[in-house]
């Protein structure tokens, strides 16, 4: 799939969502998942069933994998009680902080030669972000880092966009948004916010095509090197 250049002439700056885009950190979501849930006596879901429940920020992380469910709601008492079983695991940290999609960092190095401007806006809390963002190598690489705590409130929310693009000095015609959710589609077509959509990661159980076509994705591309080379070519 190609990229128009009249479309992407402008831009000037790049967002990225961090988990599912650039980085495969499933394996320890899937092990904090499982050590909350046996501080409750639960038994371990498989790292697909935790794949699935990914996608709206750590809070509904922990209603839908307490409950199994994804419009699953814990009470209010035992869903505090989660919260800080969650917290006390990462602060312990062990768990596999992630790793690179394969090409990820040589990508992203092309980019900064070119002069982008480059952001990371997920729904992963700020300090666990940057742990991730640290552990991969991926220190100095990023202008701004927008977590799920960020902003009042996570994609789909037009907030964290919005606030990247304040913080990188950019309007929102001169940035793009890629993702591998409809959270960060949904977001950036809030945000009058062109987007791409690439298949290393999880769209809570949507086909990525039903995404594009709902909120107007330019484009789906295997992976972000893929992406990057048809911007760059464009």
């Amino acid at each position: 799939m190609s990229i128009d250049k009249k479309n992407f002439e402008d831009v000037k700056g790049v967002l990225f969502d961090l988990d599912g885009t650039l980085v495969d950190t499933l394996p320890g979501l899937a092990q904090l998942v499982n050590q909350m849930r046996q501080d409750f006596d639960k038994p371990p879901l498989s790292e697909e069933r935790v794949g699935l429940f990914i996608g709206k920020g750590m809070m509904n992380l922990i209603h839908r994998t307490m409950t199994n469910s994804m419009d699953g709601k814990v009470p209010d008492n035992i869903f505090n009680l989660a919260v800080h079983s969650m917290a006390k695991h990462i602060e312990a940290g062990k768990y596999d902080k992630g790793v690179l999609f394969p090409g990820v960092k040589e990508a992203l190095s092309k980019l900064k030669e070119r002069g982008y401007k480059l952001a990371i806006v997920t729904n992963k809390p700020f300090e666990m972000s940057k742990e991730t963002i640290k552990s991969c190598g991926l220190e100095g690489v990023f202008d701004v880092v927008v977590g799920g705590d960020s902003a009042s409130r996570p994609k789909p929310s037009k907030e964290p966009i919005d606030m990247a693009c304040q913080m990188l000095g950019l309007s929102a015609k001169e940035v793009i948004m890629i993702g591998d959710s409809g959270n960060d589609s949904a977001a950036a077509k809030a945000a009058d916010v062109r987007s791409l959509l690439v298949e290393t990661g999880w769209s809570e159980g949507v086909p990525l095509s039903e995404i594009a076509e709902r909120d107007d994705a330019v484009g789906i591309y295997k992976n972000i090197p893929e992406i990057v080379d048809a911007l760059l070519s464009s």
